[in-house]
């Protein structure tokens, strides 16, 4: 489920419903058989915690369903895990989607059945988009090591439009068997075509007579698990289906494409007596430009974004219009509308108010990657804006919300795009600018005191720019306990088991100011130790819990950060007059080209203060050059170790070592 099970074809049909889909044959529970019961492992994967033993998708555009079975074999105790299922589908527009007729049992190591009976959860599994992800959850009763979960269920959605499928044919543990049947509409004046990528040699979808397409696939071993790797529906197997006009080749469709953009949007922008009147009244109370655009962009910002808000049912969406305007004049006469028809409100206005402004297309980074042989316009379903003022471009980005005035969501930055100019005529490709470092930065800054064998004290957290957008989005649509709990519980995380944080202040989480701050009264057991009477106390405190991402020997994919992005830490401790340091940290100073890394640490009385630096200024880095990567990155983890090392017993009349 995500963005691209809502990508919607350039075509949207009424499709008549057929009669009431029923599970096929295929995905029929059955009884274990004694190899089934006896399997301790499957080829390829002897350490697996679990593994698909079948797994059944059957996708019908006819009927707009999909139903889907598996199989599960539970090896260990980790492998229990599968038995809390967690099925996603997209609630809201465009796809009013759906799960039903859920069935599921658990076949116990001795072969005998326990049926399903408990209750389904609803669970939000992404909160804000215009294609939010919900889930229907349950867990099934008496999972044991040995036995087998077995589980079916319908999506269903609209059938009101026809809908690319995707299928992603690995999972995160191995599949022993899998099979995928696809029956695609195959009336109107449109055909159907494939891609795949990372199927097994010799493998690829085969038409079966006229009415559907057909794939088998044995022992797919599961997708690695790697830190800092491209989004996971990038690495998977699998294999796109899309729908296309008759007269669109694929190898052409990416020439037309923006055509079609540029008709769609500024027929939306069109001319606007609101947005007239709007630019002119704004116009009017500043008379600096760069304030004056700051002021439309917050205006639009101001309105409500349907994109961002908890999916609603289809009465609620009827009773608050929750629908698609038609133009820029109806989103302002509601206050309201969805990312994209935000962004054309705030070009519009910008345009009334005489800049140079226009909207782009972009294709986002975040699920997967934009790749022109993919006949697929939604890989570009995300906008921004850009306005020419004094010689510069600035893209800015106000469909989404609380995003800082001159910050685009991470997503769509460094991404293929489309200028569309005002009426549309002319239209240019261009990447949106890569984020500097500046605009993602995060702020730790501790002030503690030992207190036997406790720190004590209070920290301040600011996270800035893209850093605080990121955080404002994740909790969006929560109220102010919630929003608070959220911060408490990542920063806790910092810090070993015990910490107790009691918030002093909380700033910038509901509007779009570039900082996002918190202020805690701590303490923080756990992390001082000691050796007979000395005292052992790592500095780098906010990194006490944290694992070095990069301390496997060998990988398998590209490194991917989502951002560049810097921080700084700064801890000063306070010791008691009974105590001095022995021994302080070494300065560190690490050069890693578009990485790096400083530390060093300095002693005044009683009070030892210890300053991190550290910054990533690269995207993407090659698999090939993971070893110096490593190496980097281990040096790192050795600096973050090294401890303060006090003498418990009296002051020291020495030097520091």
């Amino acid at each position: 489920m995500n963005r691209r099970l809502a990508a919607l074809c350039a075509v949207s049909l009424l499709v008549s419903t057929t009669a009431f889909a029923r599970f096929h044959k295929t995905q029929e529970f059955r009884p274990a058989t004694p190899e089934e019961l006896k399997m301790t492992s499957v080829e390829g994967a002897p350490g697996a915690a679990a593994a698909i033993l079948d797994w059944v998708r059957i996708d019908n555009d006819l009927e707009a369903t999909t139903s889907e079975y598996f199989r599960i074999k539970i090896f260990n105790e980790e492998g229990k895990k599968q038995g809390d299922v967690e099925l996603t589908f997209a609630p809201g527009y465009p796809l009013w989607g759906g799960v039903h007729d859920i069935q599921a049992r658990t076949i116990k190591p001795d072969g005998s059945i326990v049926p399903f009976t408990g209750k389904i959860y609803d669970k939000t599994v992404v909160k804000v988009g215009r294609n939010a992800v919900k889930a229907k959850t349950f867990s099934l009763p008496d999972v044991q090591p040995g036995g087998i979960v077995e589980y079916r269920y319908m999506r269903r959605w609209t059938n009101q439009y026809i809908f690319n499928t995707h299928w992603s044919v690995q999972q995160d543990i191995p599949v022993v068997h899998s099979s995928f049947t696809l029956y695609p509409y195959t009336e109107g004046d449109f055909s159907s075509m494939f891609t795949f990528v990372g199927l097994p040699e010799g493998k690829m979808p085969t038409k079966v007579g006229r009415d559907r397409y057909e794939l088998t696939l044995e022992h797919m071993p599961a997708l690695r698990d790697e830190r800092y790797a491209p989004p996971d529906e990038t690495l998977r197997a699998r294999v796109n289906f899309f729908y296309l006009s008759n007269d669109t080749k694929p190898d052409k469709f990416w020439e037309k494409q923006p055509t079609i953009f540029a008709k769609e949007i500024e027929s939306f922008i069109g001319k606007s007596k609101s947005a007239d009147a709007l630019a002119k009244k704004l116009a009017a109370e500043n008379s600096d430009q760069k304030v004056l655009l700051e002021k439309i962009y917050a205006h639009v910002q101001s309105l409500r974004n349907f994109s961002f808000e908890e999916s609603k049912s289809e009465q609620e969406i009827k009773r608050q219009d929750l629908t698609e305007s038609k133009n820029v004049e109806e989103v302002l006469r509601k206050g309201s509308g969805f990312g994209h028809e935000l962004n054309r409100t705030f070009v519009a206005i910008a345009r009334a108010a005489g800049f140079m402004a226009d909207a782009v297309r972009v294709a986002p980074r975040d699920e997967y990657f934009f790749s022109d042989k993919l006949p697929d316009a939604h890989q570009m379903d995300g906008e921004v804006a850009v306005v020419d003022l004094d010689g510069k471009s600035i893209y800015l980005d106000p469909g989404t919300p609380l995003a800082p005035f001159g910050v685009l969501s991470w997503e769509k930055t460094k991404v293929p795009g489309i200028r569309v100019a005002k009426g549309g005529k002319t239209t240019t490709w261009g990447d949106t600018p890569a984020q500097e470092t500046t605009l993602a930065h995060t702020s730790r800054i501790a002030d503690l005191r030992l207190e036997d064998d406790t720190l004590v004290g209070t920290i301040t957290v600011t996270f800035v720019g893209q850093d605080a957008l990121v955080r404002r989005l994740n909790f969006v649509n929560d109220d102010e306990a919630a929003r608070k709990k959220a911060l408490e519980d990542e920063i806790k995380a910092w810090f070993p088991d015990g910490a107790t944080l009691t918030l002093k202040s909380l700033t910038g989480d509901k509007t779009g100011e570039p900082s996002l701050a918190v202020t805690y009264d701590v303490v923080l057991p756990n992390i001082v130790s000691g050796a007979g009477s000395r005292v052992l106390v790592p500095l780098s405190v906010f990194r006490t819990t944290e694992k070095n991402p990069f301390a496997p020997t060998t990988r398998k994919n590209v490194i991917y950060f989502a951002y560049p992005q810097t921080e700084r830490d700064v801890v000063k401790l306070t010791l008691p007059e009974s105590m001095s340091a022995v021994t302080i940290p070494s300065a560190t100073d690490l050069k890693g080209g578009v990485l790096g890394y400083s530390a060093k640490t300095t002693r005044k009385g009683n009070e030892v203060t210890y300053t991190r630096d550290a910054n990533v200024n690269v995207m993407f880095i090659p698999v090939e050059n993971y070893p110096q990567l490593r190496n980097f990155f281990n040096a790192v983890a050795t600096a973050d170790a090294e401890q303060l090392v006090i003498n418990a017993t009296a002051k020291s009349s020495g030097g520091m070592q």
